[in-house]
């Protein structure tokens, strides 16, 4: 009933779709479609941005209370911290300000600090075999040039179970990590037809008819991994009711058969 549910959502659509479904509690995959597909990431990857952040601070390059001053002209478009009058932050705020609230001056700030280079080695590092960073974000001239990030559906669940099971660079970083995950503020996609109660740690990405989520839920019974990426949408509401349809129908499964 649960597949042939989920596949319901995605049969009468022109668009491209990808899904990765794990149960974590039982580590049983129990759904995955097209999940080496390697897609433009959009902000998906922040998550690896973060991971490498937090290594440089386990290696002593950073602290996570250190004052990082951002430039004036480091502040780009649609940019909260653009819109705020603080010079600096403390470094994990600006890891945090990219996560849930998708902050692309934060994200180009810490590419800046970490270097792609170290980025990358970290992607490889975990095993990733279709994540790439190779611009920052609202980088037109780079998109222009050919130039764009990508990573795949079973990557970015390599990453989130990785995170879950305390096995990405330390348990107290791994536990950091879902903390800021938690507090993600975009719950149009995974938590579109969902109540504003679920527990999740996710992160999105979006760009021109394109939408993705991946996140972690964690139900009173079950704790499972969901992460469903659409492109070539009609449109971006579209991809995102694509992946919100998607996340319904596998919460209420869960839900009522936990």
């Amino acid at each position: 009933m649960l597949i042939e549910d989920i596949k319901s959502c995605h049969t009468d659509t022109k668009a491209n779709v990808s899904i990765v479904l794990k149960d974590l509690t039982n580590d049983k995959w129990r759904y995955t479609l097209d999940e080496n597909r390697v897609v433009p990431s959009a902000s998906t990857i922040k998550v690896l941005i973060m991971i490498e952040a937090l290594n440089q601070v386990l290696e002593g390059k950073y602290q996570l209370n250190q004052n990082i001053k951002i430039k004036e002209e480091d502040k780009v478009d649609f940019s909260i911290v653009k819109d705020l009058s603080a010079e600096s932050y403390n470094y994990v705020d600006i890891i945090t300000l990219m996560i849930i609230v998708s902050d692309n001056t934060a994200t180009n700030v810490l590419i800046d600090l970490l270097g792609y280079e170290n980025i990358n080695k970290m992607a490889k590092n975990l095993g990733l075999k279709n994540t790439i960073l190779s611009r920052k974000m609202l980088e037109f001239k780079a998109i222009q040039e050919g130039r764009e990030n990508y990573t795949s559906p079973m990557d970015m669940a390599a990453m989130m179970e990785g995170i879950y099971k305390k096995q990405i660079l330390t348990s107290h970083m791994c536990d950091l990590m879902i903390d800021i995950l938690r507090k993600q503020k975009y719950k149009d996609c995974l938590g579109r037809f969902l109540l504003e109660d679920v527990d999740m740690a996710h992160k999105t990405g979006g760009l021109k008819n394109l939408s993705h989520d991946i996140g972690i839920f964690y139900l009173d019974n079950i704790d499972y991994l969901l992460g469903v990426f659409v492109t070539e949408a009609s449109s971006d509401v579209e991809a995102k009711e694509m992946v919100g349809k998607v996340s319904k129908v596998v919460y209420d499964y869960f839900y009522l058969n936990n």
